[in-house]
């Protein structure tokens, strides 16, 4: 089942620190079993940004590239996937799956975000999933992804528009506790577990329209993937948040028992961390 996924715990004490989660074995691990709980989400949101075989896509703060070899797959040998991070274990990642599949319209970029370099013009779309909320100045970024794009190009982001609307039932006094300590994480490090409500303001500042703005929020009871895949996370992250002070060692052992109780109860729920799906297309004509 796939609480294999979760290999070890790990705590930010590791190596290297390119973003809040770490770029370790085990996150490199969860992202991809998020990844495969996501795609169909995910593929659904590439077709309302109107994707297509033979255009160019610029992947923003691809991470250890697991969209990428989809939106490789979707553009096609005549196409073109421009994956950049800042996270030099993840472009490695990348680039040694890309070698290894011989998928030679990946082009990976090793790039901070803050400073994304990409020419004026040069893609026919972009996307970012879970990016924006680690950005500290994400209205920025949208802004140099928005001049990146050719006119009638399309920008399709997936990001939290409230991390602590995260719904566990029965309820559980430890787990919001524990959900509220992930949000306060994101503002330490200087990002916004709710960047998805202001989204549409950074697009429409960029010179961008904003053709659709939707909700992602998904219903999980045990057993299942979706439900499985925060689990995944807490196993990972728990620790660190205990390392920050941000919750102590008993409530992390509290919030596993109350978790693992839901896990057997029939009537147990969850409702995902609410996201909006955001496309926003520059003016013109391609």
């Amino acid at each position: 089942m796939a609480r294999a996924v979760a290999l070890q715990i790990v705590t930010m004490s590791d190596t290297e620190h390119d973003y809040l989660l770490g770029t370790h074995d085990a996150e490199l691990v969860r992202l991809g079993f998020q990844h495969r709980v996501w795609a169909g989400p995910t593929a659904d949101a590439w077709e309302r940004g109107g994707f297509r075989p033979g255009a160019t896509i610029l992947d923003v703060g691809c991470g250890p590239g697991y969209a990428t070899l989809d939106l490789a797959q979707l553009v096609g040998r005549s196409g073109r996937v421009i994956a950049v991070d800042r996270s030099e274990r993840f472009i490695g990642h990348l680039e040694a799956e890309r070698r290894h599949l011989g998928l030679t319209q990946i082009e990976t970029r090793l790039e901070d975000l803050e400073s994304l370099s990409q020419a004026e013009a040069s893609v026919d779309y972009a996307f970012a999933r879970w990016v924006l909320c680690f950005v500290p100045r994400p209205d920025e970024l949208v802004a140099r992804v928005a001049r990146s794009l050719r006119p009638g190009g399309t920008f399709v982001v997936m990001d939290y528009c409230n991390y602590e609307g995260f719904c566990v039932a029965p309820r559980s006094e430890v787990i919001e506790r524990g959900i509220a300590a992930v949000a306060e994480s994101f503002r330490r490090a200087g990002g916004n577990a709710d960047v998805g409500r202001d989204l549409p303001e950074y697009m429409l500042r960029a010179g961008l329209e904003v053709q659709s703005i939707r909700p992602v929020v998904r219903l999980a009871r045990p057993r299942s993937l979706v439900w499985e895949w925060p689990w995944v996370f807490f196993v990972n992250f728990l620790p660190t948040l205990v390392e920050a002070g941000l919750m102590t060692e008993n409530d992390r052992l509290e919030f596993n028992r109350d978790w693992e109780a839901r896990s057997r109860d029939p009537g147990a729920y969850l409702l995902t961390p609410p996201m909006v799906e955001i496309v926003g297309v520059k003016p013109g004509r391609g």
